[in-house]
């Protein structure tokens, strides 16, 4: 009687210590799963980067549309003439999404070339009216772009046109 009663103390204790033991080595908590599902950011273009009407010089030129409202006529480099008759303008841009979220823009780093359908022109150094980085939607939402554009003496009398890409995303 003394045997099973040890035996049945030591299976007890046996079983006892096991439990302990998986419970000092396994340990199991819950843990919340959370998201937050914001308005995707929108973009759109409501005016186009447009260099004017430009009568061509006797040597290179370049031609400024600053990333303003009313960006006003700039010949830095070369005597080609913008005549009045047309208006430049930069590019001209909405953004929309979650108020307060920032966001950055991404201009073009690159020359971008618009055409004739033969023969191109390149447009290099573009602005932006906003900071790059960190704008905040429901205080900048409109920005401008603008950049410059290289007119070769050589070039030919043609309407050019070519596209950029323009960026924005959420920080």
């Amino acid at each position: 009687m003394k045997k099973t009663l040890f035996t049945v103390i030591a299976l007890i204790a046996f079983t006892l210590s096991a439990s302990a033991a998986d419970n000092a080595a396994n340990k199991t908590v819950s843990v919340q799963g959370k998201a937050r599902i914001i308005t995707p950011i929108t973009l759109s273009n409501n005016q186009a980067l447009d260099f004017g009407v430009i009568a061509r010089g006797t040597g290179n030129s370049t031609i400024v549309v600053g990333a303003v409202e009313t960006p006003t006529i700039s010949v830095p480099t070369g005597d080609a003439v913008v005549l009045t008759s047309s208006a430049q303008t930069s590019a001209k841009f909405t953004v929309g999404g979650e108020t307060s979220k920032s966001y950055n823009i991404t201009i073009p780093s690159t020359p971008q070339v618009i055409s004739d359908g033969t023969n191109n022109l390149s447009i290099t150094a573009f602005t932006c009216s906003n900071s790059l980085t960190n704008s905040v939607i429901g205080t900048n939402d409109v920005f401008y772009v603008g950049g410059t554009l290289t007119v070769p003496s050589t070039a030919v009398a043609a309407s050019y046109t070519g596209t950029f890409s323009v960026t924005v995303a959420y920080n």
